[in-house]
């Protein structure tokens, strides 16, 4: 892979892993949500019960994150929780009625994303296959493709030094600390729209990495503009950044799989249309 389809790779990864972060919060009201807090959801709202041990395994959270996220689901009426029939040590954790219809809604709101990222994805799987691989058109519940997704994008966040992780950072943190890297330098307002966020936002993020170490705010080194900011990344988001490229490398097979199947992906909708198709399209069979 060249550098220069690396760095469109981790371009393409950041602009879903955004568009990701939005259908959740969309839906349950977070705001620039925690990868592990989006895997917890996806789960609860794919499954409507499961138990608290598994929502820890499958999201990476610890048991006092799990139960903040389950507390504050219950305040917000969408989860309720029971002792389980089978070992009443264990505790589950259910979709009430109205956790059903954001379930629901989570569904609609990803099958959009599906459809709209199939450009994305496939661009993205095409520069990151290594061998041929043969995809399944055919769909069932996107929040499985989703999940799968989420589950990805963790483990790339894995490859962040513990500096990074510490404190964790939220999908569009790291996708405003990969622009500011990749770019030398920004001035704030500049954030806006790459990031697809207010000036409010803008102003959220840059602070939120600036307490962070990952970037700095310079002064006065616009000779035209004395009161001009000028954002730089720091040696430490740099290395950051470095680390996650380094990550889609070593996860580059897994990356482009999933990435296929989300472009082939097809709901119950379109199948009599790929029904008629004799063979998969030839621009979802991809040779190296």
């Amino acid at each position: 892979m060249r550098d220069d389809e690396h760095a469109r790779a981790i371009e393409l990864l950041g602009h879903f892993n955004d568009q990701l972060t939005r259908t959740v919060d969309g839906v349950f009201g977070t705001r620039w949500a925690e990868i592990e807090e989006i895997i917890a959801l996806i789960a609860l709202a794919r499954d409507s019960v499961i138990t608290t041990r598994a929502l820890a395994d499958i999201s990476g959270l610890g048991r006092r994150a799990v139960s903040r996220l389950i507390a504050r689901l219950k305040d917000d009426g969408v989860v309720t929780t029971r002792s389980s029939d089978q070992d009443g040590r264990v505790v589950e954790v259910v979709l009430t009625e109205h956790g059903q219809e954001q379930a629901e809604e989570l569904r609609s709101r990803g099958l959009a994303l599906l459809h709209d990222s199939r450009e994305l994805a496939q661009e993205l799987g095409a520069i990151l296959q290594t061998t041929i691989i043969d995809v399944d058109p055919f769909g069932g519940d996107p929040l499985v493709l989703l999940l799968d997704a989420s589950t990805v994008g963790a483990r790339l966040v894995s490859y962040m030094p513990a500096a990074a992780t510490r404190g964790r950072m939220a999908a569009r943190q790291r996708a405003a600390l990969v622009y500011i890297a990749t770019s030398g330098e920004v001035r704030p307002g500049e954030l806006a729209g790459p990031l697809e966020v207010s000036n409010a936002g803008s102003a959220y993020l840059i602070d939120q990495l600036c307490a962070k170490g990952f970037i700095r705010r310079h002064r006065h080194e616009v000779v035209d503009d004395r009161r001009a900011v000028i954002l730089r990344a720091t040696p430490d988001g740099l290395n950051a950044v470095a680390a996650v490229a380094h990550g889609v490398r070593e996860e580059r097979e897994a990356l482009s799989r999933l990435f296929l199947q989300i472009a082939a992906w097809r709901d119950s909708e379109e199948l009599p249309a790929v029904l008629e198709a004799s063979a998969l399209p030839d621009d979802l069979r991809v040779s190296s």
